[in-house]
Parts: C-alpha cells; structure tokens; sequence
C-alpha cells in the first residue's frame, strides 16, 4: 500500500492525468498503426512455421494409389455420357445419376428433387463414421462440372470394390455449390431418412473441363462465419497434390505465381487469405462453405488450366484423402483451428496474428474513453441528465439500425440502402449552420463514446470467432474515430471533412469500395445484393451481426 500511495503521489506531482487525457485520441492511432503492422510483419522469416502433419495416423501418400490408368476408359465412358446431360433438367440427370450409383451398390436418396446421394456402407465398420465426396453439377463459376461429374460416379465404383474402409462413403451430386448442398447438409443432420452416421469429413470435386487433362490445382477451404478446417486436413491435400507431382493454387494464385517464394509472395497470400475469410458467405462459394457449422472438415479441389496432367491423377488426391481421413480413430482435433497460409507449407497460427485485432478494439476503447474526458465538460458529471439522454439516443438508434436490417433481410434495395447511407453520411455538413448548445456538445461527446466503446465490444467478440471479418471491419471504421466535435460552429472544411469520415467508414458503403477494388467478382452492390442470400441460404451470420453494429455505430 505504501508503494500504491507513492506511485499515486508522483503522478499527481508530474501531472500525469491530464496529459494522460490529452493524448488519449493520439494513443488510438497509434495503438491502431501497431496493430497493422504487426500483421504486416507476419510474412518476414521467423515470424511463420512450416506446415506439418499433426495426427501420425493420417500418414498421407504412404500407401501406393490404384486410381490410375486402368480407370481411364471406365471415367472416359461415364463422361461422355455426362456431356450428354448437360441441357437435361436437373430431375432427368439426377434419376440417370441415381441408376448408376445403385448399380455399383450404395443406398440411394433425394432431397428437395435437387440433391441425389448414395451410401457405400463401410465392410470393416460400425456404421458411425462417413467420409463425403461431394460433386456439385455446376461449380461458383456457373459450369457445368462434367470432369468432376464422371471422376466422382468413377471414384464411387473405385471405391466400393476395396475391402478396407472402416467410414462409410457418401456420394453427393447437388445442382450448385451454395444453396443446394448446404440444404443437404442440414437435412442430412435434422431430417434425412438416410444417413451413414457421422461427417468426419468433406472433398468437393470441381473439374469443369472436358478435357482429359490440366496444369495445376487450387484448394479452396474458408468457411463460414470464420470457421476453417483443422489444418491437418489441408496439410494432407497438399502434401498429396505435390507427392503426384501437380502444383498447389491457395486463393486463386495464377499460375504464373505458384513458383514464387519470396517476402512478398507470402505478403500477397497473406492479404488473399484475409480477404477471402472475410468475404466468405458473400462471395458465390466453392462447396466447402456448405459444410460450415458441423463440425465436418472440407475443402475444394479443383483442376485449372490446360497441362499435362491427366484427370486420373486428379482422382488420385481424393483416393489417398478418404485412405488417410479412414485410418483416423476420432475425429480431427489436433493441429490447429485457426491460421492463415502464407503459401501451401508455411503459416501462421492464432498466438501470432490475433494481437492485430485486438489492439484495434483497444483503439476503439481508448477513443471511447478519450471521448468521455475530453468533452470539456468536467463540471458535468458522468452520471448526469445529459448521459441520460445520450443513452436514450443511442438504443433509438440501435433500434433503428435493427428494424432497418431486419426489413432489408425481406425486401432487396441495395440502391435505397446505399442512398440512405450516404444521406447520413452528410448530416454534419447539412446541419453545419444549426446552433449548438453547449449541452448538446456534451451529450454529442457521450454518444461518440457510446458508440466507440459498443464498436469495440463488437470487434472484441468477433476477432475470436471471425478474425479476419473483425480486422477488416476495424480498419474500415477507423475513420470514424476522426471525427471531430467543435465547442463552436464548424467550419466548412471541418463540415466536409466529418462528412467524408463517416462516409468512408460507413460499414456497407466501405465493404462495397473494399469489394469493388480487391475482387472482381463484387462489381457494382453485388455485396450488398448478397447480404441477403449469404443469411437465408447459408446460414452466414457474422456479416449481419458485424455490419448492423457497424451501422448504428455509425448512427
């Protein structure tokens, strides 16, 4: 106690407090500027771990693959039989499909006359365990998937003439990769008849090409609302992708970049990665997305470019996949949850990058907090009328913001919404004129903080669960926290630059701007016509709860 009343004592003698005070916005930014950079630093050497096989018993390319050669004529015959579909309905291909998967032998079921799947029921098992094979008719890009139609129905008879699976296998043929297979998903685990136990994990086959051969391979694996799978299963794809002497794609790298491994390659995947996960559930999905929410590990392989590999070694990376995931005795749980891929084999793990998140919550919080001590209102005391009435404000506004966003998941505006965005925008530079009394100064000062302190909350409950959602969404409100409140009537620049501030992190109007520049499929208010599909079909929250604390935040 004696040291407390002395360290007391010295910072009343030096006058910390009040420069304490003072400086407090100036602590935001810069508390702001370490967080960025700490994730910017993260693709230096000694900042990242090399990839590496957590579980001994996946053990992947261990064993010699058999979906060679010989399956050539028996994948070429089914595809062109596949070419043939491609303008039947969707009920015609289904039934064809049907009839083939109960000639190899598996139980066969539809879900809303959209979804055929078969069950290979495992000879050396209980009946508990599934692994799934997942092929959708027509990929995110809208084409029809006929390389991976034919390799998934030939992988099928592959598979059910081995002797030595203890999981069952799960056939999915669905017509795209969003809606359709994520309604399988939820009526396998709510309503199905159906069912081969539990989904220990998930492969989506995308070979859109007729062609019997291609150059490399991209693996799409974020999911929904944060989630990604645990990373041995990522390991083991690409670890057998390399072993068959095929080139890796992580976030749809080029092919031209897929040999580069330099600071600023990892830099490059680094942003991709970032960007993707905090896109996900609005960008059109690969099907991996569809499993999110059930704890099933998946991700998509999916065959780019004309080369010389041929679509049976394709084939090979599911084949020794299922080998690998049908040795696991429990279901994935070591290695990590959570990370970010620099490249195929290097990453970061939750310990190095979450720092960066958290510390632009602590920036929030220190603006907050800079708000309610430098009002210049000390006579006022906290607990006063005027707190009341910031906080009576402040849930009118929530209320707002909620009755706004509900109204918006029934009815599609994105223009209506993007034109009230801006018209609040530039509510301080319309009002500019309009006296202010030195109570309402306060009670402007006590929102602010409100709003600041509810934002860093937000963030602080999001970064565990989303982080990249939660450090996009920081980044792009910050400059919310510029905005400036004058003891007097503004100037006109101070008007227009407060108008710009809230504009720019007004949180749809800069996700539109982040979308329009980083990814050329988010043209025009595609993100905002997507909010609504992303919630409805794919059960993708964390956009609606991070943008609606973003918006009255902003009110």
């Amino acid at each position: 106690m004696g040291l407390v009343e002395r360290v007391k004592r010295q910072v009343a003698v030096m006058g910390l407090v009040p420069k304490l005070k003072k400086y407090l916005p100036l602590f935001s930014k810069i508390i702001a500027l370490i967080s960025l950079i700490s994730i910017a630093i993260l693709p230096i050497d000694g900042q990242y771990r090399n990839t590496y096989i957590s579980e001994n018993a996946l053990m992947p390319s261990q064993a010699y693959s058999y979906f060679r050669e010989t399956e050539w004529n028996i994948l070429r015959g089914y595809r062109t039989q596949v070419e043939n579909m491609v303008d039947l309905p969707l009920t015609e291909r289904n039934d064809i499909m049907e009839t083939w998967l109960n000639d190899i032998g598996a139980k066969t079921d539809t879900h809303n006359n959209s979804t055929i799947y078969g069950i290979f029921h495992s000879p050396r098992g209980d009946g508990t365990e599934a692994i799934v094979l997942a092929i959708p008719w027509h990929n995110s890009e809208g084409q029809f998937n006929t390389g991976g139609a034919a390799l998934g129905v030939s992988l099928a008879r592959f598979f059910w003439r081995w002797p030595i699976w203890s999981k069952n296998i799960i056939v999915v043929f669905s017509e795209d990769t969003g809606a359709s297979l994520r309604s399988w998903v939820e009526a396998y685990h709510t309503s199905l008849d159906l069912t081969g136990g539990s989904i220990e994990a998930a492969v989506i086959l995308d070979y859109a090409s007729e062609s019997d051969f291609f150059d490399y391979v991209e693996i799409h694996y974020d999911g929904l609302n944060g989630e990604l799978p645990n990373l041995d299963l990522v390991n083991i794809a690409v670890s057998i992708t390399e072993h068959e002497g095929m080139k890796v794609s992580l976030h749809g790298l080029p092919r031209e970049e897929l040999e580069e491994r330099s600071l600023w390659s990892r830099f490059k995947m680094l942003l991709r990665s970032i960007k993707d996960s905090s896109l996900a559930g609005i960008k059109k999905p690969h099907g991996n997305e569809a499993f999110s929410g059930w704890r099933i590990q998946a991700l998509t392989l999916k065959a780019c470019g004309e080369g010389g590999i041929d679509i049976t070694t394709f084939g090979r990376i599911p084949e020794a996949m299922f080998r690998s995931i049908n040795n696991l005795l429990e279901k994935f749980h070591q290695s990590f949850f959570y990370y970010l891929l620099l490249a195929p084999r290097n990453f970061v793990s939750i310990s190095s990058y979450l720092p960066a998140a958290v510390g632009l919550s602590l920036a929030f919080a220190c603006s907050s907090l800079g708000e309610f001590v430098n009002d210049n209102q000390d006579s006022i005391p906290f607990i006063s009328s005027y707190t009341l009435e910031a906080i009576i404000v402040w849930f009118l506004s929530i209320t707002f913001s909620f009755c706004f966003a509900i109204t918006y998941l029934k009815y599609t505006f994105p223009v209506m919404l993007m034109f009230i965005c801006i018209l609040f925008s530039f509510i301080p530079l319309i009002s500019r004129g309009l006296p202010l009394a030195e109570t309402k100064i306060t009670v402007a000062h006590r929102m602010k903080a409100f709003a600041f302190g509810y934002f860093s909350l937000v963030l602080t409950s999001l970064l565990m669960i989303n982080f990249p959602l939660a450090l996009t969404i920081g980044v792009l409100a910050f400059p919310m926290t510029l905005v400036k409140i004058s003891n007097t009537l503004p100037t006109s620049s101070q008007a227009l630059k407060n108008s710009m501030l809230l504009l720019v992190s007004n949180p749809y109007i800069s996700i539109c701007a982040f979308s329009n520049i980083f990814d050329s499929e988010l043209t025009g208010l595609a993100t905002l016509d997507r909010l609504i599909p992303a919630w409805n079909d794919m059960n993708c929250w964390t956009w609606f709860f991070s943008h609606l604390a973003g918006y009255h935040a902003g009110l």
